[in-house]
């Protein structure tokens, strides 16, 4: 049997799994706008079309759907009953306590939702929020043992992480968080980033700034406070590290005309004045908005800016992400001395794409693996729900270092390429003709080496390409699938690649891709854990020139390592491009335009190939190469 997921809230999609897989479509790479949830005018319409090519796609009955809890509220496709559940419901929004376990999913009736017509009698499933999340995480690392951790901005309740146990097939929710008490990592982090780069989503943009700023001692114990107030250090010092009052009696923050004076009842600044306020406010205060000014202990008051080129944002920057890894870090230290014999941590969520901290939990010697799925926003929210509520056969085994890729690359492949009927020559004859007609021209080297010394001649000689395969990938990170190439070796490639062709701040990171099996030669760090590009490495002292254009400001690298099993013709055209250069190291980053989501059309990549610098379009699968 198979089972579906449905997400309505910002990165909304849909799923499947079943025992042969997963699929994965996620609503932003259809409609082409960035984080779109179920409120989207097409969305409606689109997403009946999804669900109905998963169900043809998938090779035995639909049996269910699970829909996750949070949603928006113009979504125009809702479950009625989940807005009942939702709103009505008390017992299903507890947050914590000993009735966590029964809130967590429930069957709700598919009475008048336009969306279940055609599937016939299907049971239809509530999962909350960070229950999915936490579903995601467990059931596709292939552990059978786990301590399982998600956090992120908010759910719904000012909810804003969860913590389960999993043991073999079985996830039980043991704790919940939320935005009242903190950890407020995802909410803060939003908030600031929001002030200096326009938006709540732009996180991965302050993650990179971090590395252009310095840690200010003076206002560190104020963001701590903010993501952690004392009255719940004080509640659980096994988790949290309690802050010195004398670094925070008299210091404030300034909202627009009002000061918030440090409450030393509290142990915060807006908690007091929130004690009696709605879960929507809770959430607003400290996601939408961060302050106009903060006072320190020293007396100093320091303006907040609106920009990355501010020193100040800069430095809120660096000084943020230090309050969150040691925050976080001591999180999870706690949990685990709270429920020991657990090796393995899973871990999603907003937050979880911070990948500096998330090198700092497979460092901490708490766990000897950490696992994180490529997915792991809210991108994978429909599959975790999917997942949360299906039966155990109808989640595919992993098996194998490589069990990752079956949830990497569970995007659809890429469209557009067959453009005649007939055999595989008559199709390469008709996109021949198309290019021509374009201004392209294609050419097809006639064995995998040769295709691959083609392309590797191309990146020897400074040139760009965009490297697509196989499925999509889940989440934003691009692995290989759906990738833009440079080699690393000369001055200028990253300027090239994320300046010039995708317009990207000065400040973004690049990502190096790497083969496994020569990685430690040039990174150290967490090598372990570096084939979805979810962790920081840094480049070794000695090679910190050599690797100039692919490592960041701050010495650190987000690598991917490849193997010959997973990415046979990745790994050998790194290893034909050291040939020419020494240097067996790419520049990584996603196929697309600035501010679009990962291209998945192959007029996408040819609008790409012709209206900006990008050299050439290179299809693997088929051994095509387009100029």
């Amino acid at each position: 049997m198979a089972m579906m997921g449905m997400h309505f809230g910002h990165d909304a999609g849909v799923a499947l799994t079943e025992a042969g897989g997963y699929r994965v479509i996620e609503a932003e790479r259809r409609l082409g706008l960035r984080h779109v949830c179920g409120g989207n005018g097409d969305f409606p319409q689109a997403a009946a079309e999804w669900l109905a090519e998963l169900r043809e796609r998938a090779a035995s009955p639909v049996t269910g759907i699970a829909v996750a809890d949070w949603y928006t509220p113009v979504c125009q496709v809702l479950p009625p009953a989940l807005v009942e559940l939702v709103n009505e419901d008390a017992r299903w929004t507890a947050t914590g306590g000993t009735g966590l376990a029964d809130a967590v999913t429930r069957v709700i009736k598919p009475l008048d939702w336009p969306l279940a017509k055609g599937f016939g009698d299907i049971t239809l499933t509530a999962v909350r929020h960070h229950y999915a999340h936490a579903a995601l995480a467990y059931y596709t690392s292939g552990a059978r043992k786990a301590l399982v951790l998600a956090l992120d901005g908010t759910g719904n309740y000012a909810e804003c992480g969860m913590v389960c146990l999993g043991d073999g097939d079985q996830l039980t929710p043991v704790m919940s968080f939320t935005n009242r008490t903190g950890p407020r990592f995802g909410l803060v982090y939003e908030a600031l980033a929001r002030r200096v780069h326009g938006s709540q989503f732009d996180t991965g943009k302050l993650l990179g700034l971090t590395a252009t700023g310095e840690t200010d001692a003076a206002l560190l114990p104020v963001l701590r406070a903010m993501l952690v107030p004392q009255s719940t250090r004080r509640a659980s010092p096994d988790l949290y590290e309690q802050l010195d009052e004398d670094r925070l009696t008299g210091t404030a923050l300034r909202y627009a005309d009002t000061w918030w004076e440090y409450d030393p009842h509290s142990g915060g600044y807006l908690d007091a004045g929130l004690a009696d306020s709605s879960d929507d406010d809770v959430v607003h205060s400290f996601g939408s908005v961060f302050p106009d000014e903060i006072r320190t202990v020293d007396g100093r008051s320091t303006p907040v800016g609106t920009s990355p080129d501010a020193r100040i944002c800069r430095d809120l920057a660096a000084t943020l992400q230090n309050a969150v890894e040691r925050d976080l870090t001591s999180l999870v230290a706690g949990l685990s001395r709270r429920f020991p014999s657990y090796a393995t941590l899973c871990y999603a969520g907003g937050c979880a794409l911070n990948i500096t901290a998330n090198s700092r939990l497979a460092e901490c010697a708490q766990f000897t693996r950490v696992s994180i799925p490529t997915c792991c926003d809210d991108s994978g929210i429909a599959l975790g729900a999917a997942l949360a509520v299906a039966d155990p056969a109808d989640r595919p085994a992993l098996l194998g270092r490589s069990g990752w890729a079956s949830l990497a690359y569970a995007g659809p492949p890429l469209a557009g390429l067959d453009t005649a009927d007939g055999d595989d020559a008559a199709q390469v004859d008709g996109l021949r003709r198309r290019l021509g007609g374009l201004g392209l021209s294609l050419h097809r080297p006639a064995g995998d080496e040769e295709f691959v010394q083609a392309v590797a001649d191309l990146l020897a000689d400074r040139r760009c390409v965009a490297w697509l395969e196989g499925g999509l990938e889940t989440g934003p990170r691009a692995l290989g699938h759906r990738s833009l190439l440079v080699s690393a070796h000369w001055s200028g490639a990253r300027r090239y690649v994320s300046q010039t062709i995708k317009h990207r701040e000065w400040f973004r990171p690049v990502a190096p891709i790497c083969p496994e099996e020569v990685a430690d030669q040039y990174f150290t760090g967490p090598l372990d854990h570096t084939e979805t590009m979810l962790f920081a490495v840094r480049v070794r002292p000695e090679g910190a020139r050599q690797l100039a254009e692919a490592r960041h400001i701050d010495g650190t690298a987000r690598l991917q390592t490849v193997r010959p099993d997973a990415h046979p013709l990745l790994h050998r055209l790194c290893h034909a491009v050291a040939a020419r250069t020494e240097l067996p190291v790419l520049i990584n980053t996603s196929a697309n335009g600035g501010g679009r989501p990962l291209l998945n059309h192959l007029d996408e990549a040819l609008e790409l190939l012709t209206d900006t610098e990008l050299d050439a379009v290179v299809l693997p699968e088929r051994r095509l190469i387009v100029e």
